[in-house]
């Protein structure tokens, strides 16, 4: 146990630290404590990303890879399958449920066999759906329908287990101004949860910003291409 113990390292405790965000967001719903339950997901996200930031900084250990896909299934996976299927009991969204968690584990097993790619992911991350469920059940006020959260819960499936490209959001220019929706979204809720919900209004409309971005790229992609065959 002491060698196990002994091979972690700063990146690994912040990791399992995203692990225990997730369980209190799982303990948390089972009480009601829906708004909590989706900010402790949100918590676990920024750990989910300083944990990667500092393995880049000094280091991670050889079980690092292994140990962030694990939290990542807890947090992002079985998190928001439980506060979902919890928040909306119904047949459809269970079964749309299982699928985006399906998905989200394959996503992460197909990740841990992949070449690194410095700049994008291959298909939508998990974090990225956790925080988006997280995100919009925290702006939510009882109005959502199962039909369209099954919907929302396939769309992240397909996305995660798609080839689509998703950029890595590591500069600063894009981070910092992540990090501050988050920490407003965050802090609302400990100072006045009933601020939380428009609080939270432009983490979303930031998650879906980031769902639909791989049209822009695209475009991009294309305009830079013609740009260069009419300078050629």
């Amino acid at each position: 146990m002491n060698d196990i113990f002994s091979t972690l390292k700063l990146p690994d405790l912040i990791t399992l630290l995203n692990a225990l965000c997730g369980f209190g967001a799982i303990v948390a719903i089972q009480y009601g404590m829906v708004q909590l339950s989706c900010t402790l997901i949100l918590l676990a996200a920024i750990a989910d990303g300083l944990d990667g930031s500092m393995a880049r900084y000094i280091g991670g250990s050889d079980i690092g890879g292994s140990l962030d896909s694990l939290a990542d299934v807890i947090s992002f996976g079985v998190a928001p399958a439980i506060i979902i299927t919890t928040y909306i009991s119904e047949f459809v969204t269970f079964v749309a449920v299982c699928f985006y968690l399906i998905c989200g584990i394959l996503r992460l097993a197909r990740f841990n066999i992949s070449k690194p790619d410095s700049a994008f992911f291959k298909g939508l991350p998990i974090t990225a759906g956790g925080i988006t469920v997280a995100a919009i059940i925290l702006v939510d006020e009882g109005h959502l329908q199962s039909i369209a959260v099954a919907a929302g819960c396939i769309i992240l499936g397909m996305l995660m287990v798609s080839s689509i490209p998703y950029m890595k959001i590591r500069s600063k220019k894009k981070t910092l101004p992540l990090t501050l929706i988050f920490a407003i979204s965050i802090v609302s809720y400990f100072l006045d949860p009933a601020f939380t919900s428009i609080a939270t209004v432009p983490l979303v409309l930031a998650m879906m910003l980031y769902i639909i971005s791989p049209i822009f790229i695209r475009n991009m992609g294309k305009d830079i291409h013609e740009h260069n065959k009419q300078h050629n």
